[in-house]
């Protein structure tokens, strides 16, 4: 069974773990040692290693939202679609969701500042349709549907397979979400003024590679588009952001 599915025969697994997989050769270390200098003048300490770490669990999981049961209740278990409109609109915000609430890694001590940055940059990965100054802070956007972020289901099905590729920390757990988390996470951000925030470019910029390339490759859209061209210079120099 492929499902969860990412995209028309597609599944989820293998569009998170190609997501990662293009992206290698691609990000010179030197990148994750200009993250590590920049979150440090903010106060938060992270040696590249462990930043090298939490870009590959965006990089992999930045798409978890499409696990969402609404979304995959479009799809029969091979991932073709039961109907010609599909859409996976909002999915970012279910993404956005896991990653404000339930991601963790072992042993960090500013664990919201690097929520809140990973939260940013999945929110923000389709910034070119919306990005988080889209959102109304009290109600959902037009048109969504609360299975959206009803993730438990097919989330937990997209963890446990990376966890067999040991691509996951075995610790990390989804869940459905409501209205109240998507309502609490929105004032939260309104009301935050932190300088550091404007790093989540950081982690953005691996995010939208690695998703380019993988659904370039594999819908066979073609040659790469300039964007990712300039994203492939700018990770592999040791990227300002």
């Amino acid at each position: 069974m492929m499902k969860p599915c990412a995209y028309e025969k597609q599944g989820l697994v293998d569009h998170s773990i190609g997501s990662y997989t293009v992206l290698e050769g691609k990000v010179s270390e030197s990148y994750y040692k200009v993250i590590s200098r920049r979150l440090e003048r903010y106060g938060i300490t992270l040696n590249p290693n462990v930043v090298k770490e939490i870009v590959k669990d965006v990089v992999v999981l930045h798409d978890i939202g499409k696990a969402g049961e609404y979304y995959q209740n479009q799809f029969d278990d091979n991932c073709n679609p039961l109907k010609s409109n599909f859409s996976f609109i909002y999915h970012e915000l279910g993404s956005a969701l896991f990653f404000y609430y339930d991601y963790e890694i072992v042993d960090l001590e500013k664990v919201e500042e690097v929520r809140s940055l990973l939260t940013l940059a999945v929110l923000n990965h389709l910034n070119a349709i919306r990005g988080i100054s889209d959102y109304s802070l009290n109600k959902f956007p037009d048109k969504f549907d609360d299975k959206m972020i009803k993730l438990s289901k097919y989330g937990s099905v997209l963890l446990e397979k990376l966890r067999e590729k040991d691509l996951v920390s075995k610790s990390l757990r989804v869940r459905d979400y409501d209205f109240t988390d998507y309502n609490d996470m929105l004032n939260a951000f309104s009301r935050k003024s932190d300088k550091y925030l404007k790093l989540y470019n950081l982690f953005l910029a691996p995010v939208m590679m690695g998703d380019n390339l993988d659904s370039s490759l594999v819908r066979n859209t073609g040659s790469k588009t300039r964007f990712v061209r300039i994203l492939e210079g700018e990770l592999n120099g040791g990227s300002t952001l």
